[in-house]
């Protein structure tokens, strides 16, 4: 008989040999698993157990750690995947629990670039953007978003023609159009949003162009927009919903980045209009009645500012949408000037410069926002934004920076001014 503490080491020595890289993962139980899919004439009668489901989600956990990931790779599992795959495409929940895994592989580099390499079977998954079961192409989203993320240009390039290849644009915009499930049409959004970060850049624009910026992308992200921020806005958490603004208006500015793409988009000014309708009255909201600072303000104008100058959305625009919003905040805006001056303010932050600064950003963005507004509507709405503005007119047009547009608005509103002050004289 040995000794115990023999017999203790040499337990030990047979736990630390099975052990995945500096993880507490076997090493014996990735490999019986993956056996289990190299034996195809017992696989499908395996796909019916629970343990079978339970194992590989375990698996599934597993590939959060790089570690495991390589070993993985070392055994080369996409290829046995690929294999076995015949056999388990009557199972969507293995389907879903496959690519769960293969998208957490993606996180890493090494087989985000050997999964590229597989043409054949990466066409394969990605057919599955077309699949009617949610819980499979949100999984197949998040793969994709990984495998962007980590890639260079080259292979962005092998990406998009794959894209075009099974028209993966049509298939995205008919799941945010038509979408009614939360979690699928967030990850849809953040795919999209994730296609225009790391698809539209440098040479690759034109194919991104070619193959994403179509009529049906703004109507689809504006129904996706509407679905969350309108409909399901009860069941999303502050941040959640904030990230769907925000994302949102990225995507919108993405698309109309290019010469032709008032041309593309000009029967989509209304999409446009309600994305910006609902993310300026949330933000109204936020900071004139909450009195929250959003540093994230100042962003959301000036892409506003392009989206209505590059879609000229001002003449079809209500002066409700956005301008009274807009001017809502400005007034916000000066009162904080005022108090500030007086030592005191409504807003808590700590940094009163900072707050300064912030609040200078957000007044001129603001004011370049009211006067692009003015410079287009309608001779109705016009009306009732100088109405609207009052006396703070002037000090509005001090502070827009774009002279040409300072004119425009100079020109088209003297007449009534001067009628408005004749009838104030009265």
């Amino acid at each position: 008989m040995k000794p115990d503490q023999e017999v203790k080491d040499e337990k030990e020595d047979v736990v630390t040999g099975d052990v995945i890289g500096d993880t507490a993962y076997s090493e014996r139980f990735v490999l019986k698993l993956l056996l289990k899919f190299a034996n195809l004439d017992t696989l499908k009668d395996e796909i019916q157990e629970n343990t079978f489901e339970e194992d590989l989600c375990t698996l599934w956990d597993m590939t959060a750690e790089r570690d495991v990931v390589l070993f993985l790779q070392k055994h080369d599992v996409l290829s046995l995947f690929n294999f076995a795959w015949p056999s388990i495409i009557e199972s969507p929940r293995i389907i879903e629990i496959l690519i769960g895994i293969i998208g957490n592989m993606c996180c890493q580099k090494e087989a985000a670039q050997a999964l590229l390499k597989m043409d054949a079977f990466l066409t394969l998954l990605l057919e599955y953007t077309k699949s009617e079961d949610s819980l499979i192409i949100i999984q197949l989203l998040r793969l994709v978003n990984s495998s962007l993320f980590l890639a260079d240009d080259s292979l962005i390039a092998i990406w998009i023609e794959i894209f075009i290849k099974i028209g993966y644009s049509s298939a995205l915009y008919f799941i945010l159009n038509n979408s009614s499930n939360k979690d699928l049409i967030i990850t849809g959004l953040e795919n999209f949003n994730t296609i225009c970060s790391y698809c539209n850049t440098g040479q690759l624009r034109t194919r991104f162009f070619g193959h994403f910026v179509t009529s049906e992308a703004i109507e689809a992200l504006a129904t996706a927009f509407t679905e969350i921020a309108v409909n399901q806005k009860h069941s999303c958490g502050r941040d959640e919903l904030e990230r769907v603004f925000i994302i949102s208006l990225q995507i919108t500015l993405n698309l109309v980045g290019f010469d032709k793409s008032y041309e593309v988009f000009k029967d989509n000014k209304l999409d446009a209009l309600k994305i910006i309708s609902v993310v300026f009255t949330y933000y109204e909201n936020k900071f004139v009645n909450q009195k929250e600072i959003d540093m994230d303000l100042v962003d959301i104008i000036d892409s506003t500012i392009t989206l209505v100058k590059v879609l000229e959305t001002s003449s079809i625009c209500d002066h409700e949408q956005y301008f009274v919003q807009s001017y809502n905040m400005w007034v916000t805006l000066s009162s904080i000037d005022k108090t500030d001056s007086n030592g005191g303010s409504s807003f808590e932050i700590d940094d009163k410069e900072e707050l300064q600064e912030f609040s200078k950003k957000m007044k001129a963005s603001l004011s370049g926002l009211i006067f692009n507004y003015i410079e287009k509507c309608s001779n109705e709405n016009l009306l009732k934004a100088i109405d609207k503005i009052g006396k703070n007119y002037d000090d509005i047009f001090s502070l827009v920076e774009d002279e040409s547009l300072s004119k425009a608005v100079s020109d088209r509103a003297s007449n009534y001014r001067t009628r408005l002050k004749e009838t104030e004289n009265c």
